[in-house]
């Protein structure tokens, strides 16, 4: 049921379809069809069974699977709470441990939970052993560097975070897996290899945030030709999001370069003429940059954003009185 269901209602209930020869499961997974629902709920028909089989190892290795599915998949939302998820995992996959019948996924599930409860020491050696029966499973390699990495063992971090990149496919997990090796590097002081592995993250999962703010960041710190081609790149992921503005005055202030970003955003008025939101948000960001520099200038760039989101925001939206305050600061 857990392998091949093609949709399923809180995992008591599952749709299954018959596949032809070539065909795979995740080709229906998430589309519309009409198939057949079979109630069974797992759970009450393993613990039943637990009844009259107590000492069958595999019993209890099936719970633990059906619990931490569950868990991945409803989190808090399912017919018990997460933490008691998280427990009923941990108990099922123990006794499956006692009973020489846990496979590697059983142990990576054990690391994975001590993992989100912040446990970090105490997950690695159940990654470690996971990695022992399968050396292929990049999930446990990914978390294993990822445990390693926050208990400051940089060279073991590493070298897992390279071998999950190395065997995952899916591009998303490819490029989280990129992503760290980078930030490993980053730690390590080794700048080098943290732009080759954020660059390689970004060419996997183009325009994904998490890659291109650090990718800037080091162009900045290096003073990369790059640096202003990324910055255009990362603003047009999402002008109108405060976020932006806010990350790019910080990446370009921690490297002293608050003029070029003026440039930059002064640039930009003409690209995004059409867009008031935008534009607001370019007069306001720029007052707020020259606060501290020419209260004058900040004064018209602050009241320009005023009359511009006058158009856009309803009168008692809270960006008013930010930039009234704003305003005042100049006129002192």
């Amino acid at each position: 049921m857990l392998k091949y269901y093609v949709t399923s209602i809180m995992h008591q209930m599952f749709a299954l379809k018959d596949l032809n020869k070539n065909e795979n499961i995740s080709d229906y997974r998430g589309t519309n069809g009409a198939y057949n629902i079979h109630v069974f709920p797992a759970d009450s028909i393993l613990l039943n069974l637990l009844k009259k089989y107590p000492d069958n190892c595999k019993l209890n290795k099936g719970l633990g699977d059906y619990y931490f599915e569950v868990l991945l998949r409803y989190g808090g939302n399912w017919l018990k709470d997460e933490e008691t998820l998280m427990q009923l995992t941990q108990t099922y996959f123990q006794k499956a441990v006692e009973g020489k019948c846990a496979d590697y996924f059983a142990y990576y599930a054990l690391g994975y939970i001590r993992l989100i409860q912040q446990k970090l020491k105490e997950s690695i050696p159940y990654f470690r052993q996971s990695i022992k029966l399968n050396d292929q499973y990049a999930s446990a390699h990914y978390n294993l560097a990822y445990a390693y990495m926050f208990s400051r063992d940089l060279k073991n971090a590493l070298n897992h975070a390279k071998k999950s990149l190395k065997l995952y496919d899916a591009p998303e997990y490819k490029s989280d897996a990129a992503r760290m090796t980078g930030q490993i590097y980053w730690e390590m002081n080794d700048i080098a290899n943290a732009i080759k592995y954020f660059e390689t993250a970004n060419q996997i999962d183009p325009g994904n945030y998490y890659n291109l703010r650090p990718l800037l960041a080091l162009y900045l710190e290096t003073e990369n030709p790059k640096t202003m081609e990324t910055t255009k790149r990362f603003f047009d992921l999402d002008p109108e999001n405060p976020t932006i503005y806010n990350d790019l005055e910080e990446l370009f202030m921690n490297n002293n370069k608050l003029d070029t970003l003026i440039d930059f955003y002064k640039s930009q008025f003409q690209a995004y003429h059409n867009n008031m939101k935008v534009q607001g948000n370019l007069n306001f960001y720029l007052g707020r940059i020259f606060l501290n520099k020419d209260k004058k200038k900040a004064k018209i760039y602050f009241s320009k954003a005023r009359q511009i989101f006058e158009n856009v925001f309803p009168k008692e939206h809270p960006v008013f009185n930010v930039i009234d305050k704003a305003i005042k600061e100049c006129e002192k």
